[in-house]
């Protein structure tokens, strides 16, 4: 029997098994998923679509769609595992029906990593454009694109590996999530080459002496890949031994950070008259860090205070604070009444700053919301709709007023000096996993003061409980650290809280679910102006989508002048 021409790299369909090719699938959600939950692992991600990739390349389709939708469910459960918890802590639900929703979400999610594999598949089969380019492109405009609760990037499982981080100064996350796709789709390549059949094994060097152009660009790109992981990581190298100098010459402010380990609650507050928390234990904690010589003491996100509405206790913390002699920053709810009629009319989730002196020298109020428990998306604004979600999410849904715009916290560290202020761009919550936004904060203080000097961080994360997300939260605080140059204080109210320097390097960390109140000499560098990603922070991802724009034309382009060939030949 004559044997039958075999395309270049193809492997018998036949003998790889349906099972298999699942297996594969649910091997690469694994390798993607256990970064997230030990940072250790970091290494895996950057190999974690390979088994993936191989088995969705003979495929068609439908099929392709299904191995991303296995690769993404192993994902979503195995890193966001704690959804789980987070049901059964906020809503009070027993753990079948946490679950139940539970499922709902996983499969919402892992429809990214379906997206990813059939948009691959589908720009692949209608263009020429080599799978070296196509698809880190894809990667990234699903990634970022794709709506989600809680962003999700693959750069954010790479917090412990410093030099691979050291270029998101200059493209963000997506940058860092574009070269760990290119880093999967070159190894995935070459492995396809050396399990290829025997006899139809390609080799990348057969190409290079040969003068036919088309042998030639089917082996350039993959060299031009590897050059830019080796650019990417030679930059990391240089660029983290340059920073980690230069922090050393920097120098200290004492910072004190209270960590009051308190149990979240959705109990409604009731404000009795006699209602008062002018001396919180948060408060005593301060009272030992500005003995132990604190400038600034950070409160995390936790209980309300009624700092905001009650004026007996805003008067109690001014004393308090004056007497101190430290600048205070704290998170509180932030209730506005309509004084005809003494209803709340809005509330919002905000961050104060005291002086010195006690006085309020500034509030922020929260301006990214969590979609379904701040806010719920398009029916806020529609009566009846917003009525129906209220009574469906109950004591979850504590709807908040966004903010107008990004603040700076200015502290002068000192009565008798006439320095230029410490510039604080404080977040809360989980304003710090959004990259463009913190971005945005840090290029409006450059704007507006005289510069950036750090990033301050109020979360509470108890709503996990002992899981691994608070770890999440904070990996992703380290990049932004890594995105602005700046020192990122991140204190969480159950912990771990953290303090990163602007090379990604954790100087200083506290246990999860535990309270204290800790003292941290934190370097920073007066009026800092950000990065590159500071400034232009949507410049790698539009040419991202413009690219990929071009591609669509283009592919739209070939098709019509097939289908034009098509209609000449009958």
């Amino acid at each position: 029997m004559q044997n039958q021409s075999v395309p270049l790299g193809h492997v018998n369909q036949k003998i790889i098994s349906q099972p298999l090719l699942i297996l594969m699938a649910a091997l690469s959600g694994a390798l993607l998923s256990i970064p997230f939950l030990s940072s250790d692992y970091y290494a895996l991600t950057w190999i974690g679509f390979v088994p993936l990739l191989l088995a969705i390349n003979n495929v068609r389709l439908g099929k392709s769609y299904f191995l991303g939708l296995i690769t993404g469910l192993v994902f979503s459960v195995s890193a966001s595992y704690w959804v789980i918890d987070f049901l059964m802590l906020s809503k009070g639900y027993n753990f079948f029906t946490s679950s139940l929703i539970a499922l709902f979400f996983w499969f919402y999610c892992a429809q990214l990593f379906a997206l990813i594999t059939l948009s691959f598949k589908i720009l692949k089969n209608a263009s020429r454009i080599q799978e070296c380019l196509l698809f880190p492109l894809i990667v990234v405009s699903v990634f970022s694109l794709y709506p989600m609760i809680f962003t999700v990037h693959l750069a954010e499982s790479q917090g412990q590996f410093v030099t691979a981080i050291q270029a998101v100064e200059w493209a963000g996350v997506y940058g860092l999530d574009a070269i760990i796709a290119l880093s999967n789709i070159v190894i995935f390549r070459l492995l396809w080459v050396l399990f290829s059949e025997q006899e139809n094994r390609p080799s990348l060097f057969n190409a290079w002496p040969s003068l036919n152009r088309w042998h030639y660009l089917k082996s350039w790109p993959y060299a031009v890949a590897i050059l830019l992981l080796a650019l990417w990581f030679s930059y990391g190298w240089q660029a983290n031994a340059h920073w980690k100098d230069k922090i050393d010459t920097w120098p200290t402010v004492r910072l004190g950070l209270v960590q009051p380990n308190e149990t979240p609650s959705l109990k409604e507050q009731v404000i009795l008259p006699g209602y008062s928390r002018a001396y919180p234990p948060e408060m005593a904690m301060t009272e030992r860090l500005a003995s132990a010589g604190a400038k600034i003491v950070i409160w995390p996100e936790a209980k309300y205070k009624a700092y905001l509405d009650r004026e007996q206790i805003a008067q109690a913390y001014q004393n308090q604070i004056d007497l101190l002699n430290i600048d205070l920053i704290f998170q509180d709810i932030e209730r506005i009444k309509n004084p005809a009629t003494s209803t709340e009319v809005q509330q919002f989730n905000s961050a104060v700053m005291l002086s010195k002196e006690g006085e309020m020298a500034a509030k922020y109020q929260k301006m990214k919301r969590i979609a379904f428990g701040e806010y719920v998306p398009f029916a806020s604004d529609i009566p009846i709709l917003k009525k129906w979600v209220e009574g469906f999410f109950g004591a979850f849904l504590n709807e908040m007023e966004r903010g107008s715009s990004h603040q700076v916290f200015q502290s002068k560290l000192s009565h008798t000096t006439n320095q230029s202020a410490l510039n604080i761009i404080p977040l809360i919550c989980y304003e710090t996993t959004f990259p463009t936004f913190v971005a945005s904060s840090v290029k409006q203080a450059v704007t507006h003061t005289q510069g950036a000097d750090m990033l301050v961080g109020l979360s509470s994360d108890g709503w996990f409980g002992s899981t691994l997300q608070p770890y999440q939260h904070i990996n992703s605080s380290i990049l932004r650290a890594v995105e602005n140059r700046l020192p990122f204080i991140h204190v969480l109210n159950n912990g771990p809280s953290i303090v990163a320097m602007p090379n990604g390097e954790v100087i200083f960390t506290t246990d999860a679910n535990q309270a204290g109140g800790y003292i941290v000499d934190v370097p920073y560098q007066r009026n800092t102006q950000g990065s590159f990603f500071s400034h232009y922070p949507n410049f790698f991802i539009n040419t991202v989508y413009f690219v990929l724009f071009l591609i669509g034309l283009f592919t739209f382009w070939q098709a019509q002048k097939k289908a034009n060939i098509a209609v000449r030949l009958l």
